[in-house]
């Protein structure tokens, strides 16, 4: 099930999209799809949800100066979130505030570590405590409860590891499609995108489980 922030809808301005297509697609289908992932994606980078938005206006209308320059030689998610990487670092830039906790912690805390079964037992890899029922949905009403609660704790995530997450769990880029956006290498993602769901878990589980 997808999280999404954002308004979706929002974006060029309307009707500049009807005309236009990169790789063979709808500019209003790309708009539909990433944008409100493109705004989500843009917060990590900036300080306030106005910013982000703008960052993410301001790619769209790149898209529409160079979309015909879309050669193909990478998916169009890649291009996109590339664009807005871009607009973001430079809004980011302008603003003059670099959040300290944007940067990986030095710590190797695991946010795992004795909930899961270690290496060299019968059920290695596996939890020690299955997740709570309340987390199969049952009905519309839970189902929309559990995703309330998980775009709450998807942005609680350290900017990094929220970026990570929207396009490797959300978009489904990937690792080589992130490594060229993000140029972060299949390495470090498993390690960041393991503490990523680890502490995504936790924190589902402090906002879902009373």
């Amino acid at each position: 099930m997808p999280v999404t922030s954002g308004r979706a809808g929002t974006g060029p301005a309307p009707g500049t999209e009807t005309a236009h297509q990169v790789g063979g697609v709808p500019l209003a289908d790309l708009v539909r799809d990433f944008h409100p992932q493109m705004v989500s994606f843009a917060r990590t980078l900036v300080a306030s949800p106005a910013a982000a938005e703008e960052a993410a206006q301001e790619a769209w209308v790149q898209v529409l100066q160079a979309g015909d320059s879309f050669e193909g030689r990478s998916s169009v998610a890649t291009w996109l979130f590339g664009i807005v990487k871009r607009t973001a670092s430079r809004h980011r830039q302008r603003e003059s505030r670099i959040r300290a906790h944007e940067l990986l912690p030095d710590d190797d805390t695991d946010p795992l570590a004795g909930r899961i079964h270690p290496a060299g037992h019968p059920e290695a890899g596996h939890w020690r405590d299955p997740p709570s029922k309340r987390f199969l949905p049952e009905d519309g009403t839970i189902a929309r409860e559990l995703t309330e609660h998980l775009h709450a704790a998807l942005e609680a995530l350290p900017p990094r590891q929220r970026r990570l997450v929207i396009l490797r769990d959300l978009i489904g880029m990937s690792a080589d499609e992130v490594a060229e956006v993000l140029a972060i290498s299949g390495q470090a993602q498993r390690a960041l995108l393991y503490r990523a769901r680890g502490n995504l878990r936790a924190e589902l589980e402090r906002r879902y489980i009373r």
